[in-house]
C-alpha cells in the first residue's frame, strides 16, 4: 500500500469518527431538548391546575360573602350559595374538576369546654358514654382546656394525657374549631343530634324533615316538641373546601378552611389554613 492510500485511509477514519460525534452530540442535544420541552409540559400543567385550584377557592369565598347579605340567619347545602359552588367530579377539557364543601360546624367544637358549663359539661359527658368511653375523660379534657386554653387540632390533646383511644372515638363528632361556634343542626349526624337531644323519636322526624326540606328551623323543632339543644343554632361559619384538579400528567387536591367573620357590622371570609397535595412527585417539586 503506498503512501497516498495509506493518508486516504487515515482521512476517512478521521471523517467516520467526527460523524460519530456529531451524530452523538445531535442525539443528546435532542434528547436534552426533549427532556426540556417535557419538564416544561410537565411545568405548565402544574400552573394548570394550580390556576384552576385556586380560582375554585376564590369563588367559594365569593359565594360565602355574598351569603352574608342574602341569607345569614340560615346555613345548608340547598342554599343558593352551596349550589353554585359544590361540583361532583366532572370531565373538562383540561381534564377532572371537583368542589366539595365539609360544614366543620356539624361536630361540637371542643373548646367549648375551656369555660364549660353544667349543660355542655353534662353533654361532653353523655357523648362519650355513647362512643363506649369513661366519661370522667369530659371533666378531664375542660381541666386541661382550662389549663392551657383553646387547641388549634383535636388531636393536640394527646399531648396533655387525652388517650388516642379517647381521640379517635370522639373525632367522628367532635373538632377544634378555629373560630367560636356552635352546633349546626342543619349538617350534624343523626348521632349526634340524639345525643344533644335525648330522645331518638325527635331525632328521627327531624332527620326526616331535613331530608325532606333541605334544612330545619326552630318551627320544625316545635312541631316535634324539642328545643333547642344548648350550643346548637342554624348557622355555620367555619368550612373545609376540597377542589381536585387535573391537567396532562399533573394533578392536585387543594384543601383549605374557610372562615366566615360577621361581627359589629364588619363582614369577611378569610382563608385560614391552604395545603396542596400534590400526586405527581414530579410536579410537586417543580
Amino acid at each position: 500500500m503506498n503512501q497516498r492510500k495509506k493518508d486516504s485511509g487515515v482521512v476517512l477514519v478521521n471523517v467516520l469518527v467526527v460523524l460519530a460525534i456529531a451524530g452523538g452530540l445531535m442525539v443528546l442535544l435532542i434528547s436534552s431538548q426533549e427532556a426540556a420541552l417535557d419538564r416544561i409540559a410537565r411545568a405548565a400543567d402544574a400552573s394548570v391546575v394550580t390556576q384552576i385550584a385556586m380560582g375554585a377557592e376564590a369563588s367559594v369565598v365569593d359565594a360565602l360573602r355574598r351569603d352574608l347579605d342574602d341569607a345569614p340567619e340560615t346555613d345548608h347545602f340547598n342554599e343558593p350559595w352551596a349550589r353554585s359552588v359544590i361540583q361532583d367530579e366532572v370531565l373538562l377539557p383540561t381534564g377532572r374538576f371537583s368542589v366539595q364543601i365539609t360544614d366543620l360546624q356539624a361536630k361540637f367544637d371542643v373548646n367549648l369546654l375551656m369555660d364549660v358549663t353544667a349543660g355542655t359539661q353534662d353533654f361532653a359527658r353523655r357523648l362519650m358514654v355513647a362512643v363506649e368511653q369513661p366519661p370522667e375523660m369530659a371533666n378531664r379534657i375542660a381541666r386541661v382546656l382550662a389549663a392551657i386554653g383553646p387547641v388549634a387540632k383535636l388531636e393536640d390533646l394527646e399531648n396533655y394525657g387525652v388517650s388516642q383511644e379517647t381521640l379517635s372515638a370522639i373525632a367522628p363528632h367532635v373538632t377544634a374549631l378555629p373560630v367560636p361556634g356552635t352546633i349546626n343542626l342543619n349538617s350534624v349526624n343523626p348521632f349526634l343530634l340524639n345525643v344533644m337531644l335525648k330522645n331518638r323519636s325527635q331525632t328521627a322526624q327531624l332527620i326526616r324533615t331535613r331530608e325532606s326540606r333541605g334544612a330545619l328551623s326552630r318551627e320544625a323543632l316545635r312541631n316535634v316538641g324539642a328545643l333547642r339543644p344548648q350550643n346548637s343554632g342554624f348557622t355555620s361559619n367555619a368550612y373545609l373546601v376540597d377542589i381536585l384538579a387535573t391537567a396532562g400528567e399533573a394533578q392536585i387536591r387543594m384543601q383549605s378552611v374557610v372562615v366566615r367573620r360577621n361581627a359589629r357590622g364588619e363582614k369577611a371570609v378569610e382563608i385560614v389554613e391552604r395545603r396542596f397535595l400534590y400526586e405527581d412527585p414530579d410536579i410537586a417539586t417543580n
